[in-house]
């Protein structure tokens, strides 16, 4: 049977006799006490939730896969300023770290000759070619800007970076020498996209080895000046990934 408790032999009572209580104000007059011991709830909390966000992943913000990336990219400002739409092909990878999918697409041109009346005519076709890649595991952004510049030819002149505000959470308008196949390069969250375009040439019934065909050369579609439709396709095409 325990002792009945001294109330002439408190802590400090006890301290002075040896005990191993220590001396000085009691426990309920201590604020730091609860002040650690709310440090400690609250790391609790804070190790409960990034727990719960490792394992639920980073936030998607609404992207999805595409299963089919040419039916979510309808591209009608490239359509109206370039030409009809045509030959559409995609192709997709699902991943637990990433999904990936690809979209290729061609236009014809407004305005060219009929073949029939110019039998040797130099005819261009333009292309567009899509990518959607969206991180399910890691953060995309730390590489995202590096990623962009391609090593080049030694001599060759450097790409060209033009940051496009209010698209995405970072956006470039990558211009390679001679305006050539121009690209619009988005980094939204998890989320990292790429619209380029370019042009392929096909001589009809003339050998492409004669040496006249060399001065005429002269791009059939000028290219720098579909930056405003990619855009506007782009975003499109952001918005349509993210109502699935």
């Amino acid at each position: 049977m325990p002792a009945p408790r001294d109330p002439e032999h408190g802590p400090e009572t006890l301290a002075a006799a040896g005990s191993p209580f220590v001396s000085g104000t009691p426990l309920r007059q201590r604020p730091w006490a609860w002040g650690l011991a709310g440090v400690l709830v609250t790391s609790a909390v804070w190790a409960g939730g990034l727990w719960a966000y490792d394992r639920a992943g980073p936030d998607l913000q609404g992207y999805e896969v595409s299963r089919n990336l040419c039916l979510d990219a309808e591209l009608p400002a490239l359509s109206a300023s370039v030409g009809e739409k045509s030959e559409p092909y995609a192709n997709v990878r699902e991943d637990q770290a990433l999904d990936q999918a690809t979209c290729m697409v061609t236009f014809e041109p407004k305005g060219q000759p009929k073949l029939k009346d110019y039998p040797g005519l130099r005819r261009a076709w333009v292309y567009a070619e899509i990518r959607y890649t969206l991180h399910k595991k890691t953060d995309p952004g730390p590489q995202f800007d590096a990623s962009l510049i391609e090593p080049g030819d030694r001599g060759s002149a450097e790409q060209t970076l033009k940051l496009v505000p209010d698209v995405g959470e970072r956006a470039y308008l990558v211009s390679r020498p001679g305006g050539e196949s121009p690209a619009l390069e988005v980094l939204d969250g998890q989320a990292v996209l790429s619209l380029s375009v370019g042009q392929v040439t096909n001589y009809e019934n003339v050998d492409p080895l004669d040496p006249d065909l060399a001065s005429d050369e002269k791009p059939v579609v000028h290219l720098a000046g579909l930056e405003p439709a990619m855009v506007e396709d782009m975003l499109a095409l952001m918005d349509a990934l993210k109502k699935r």
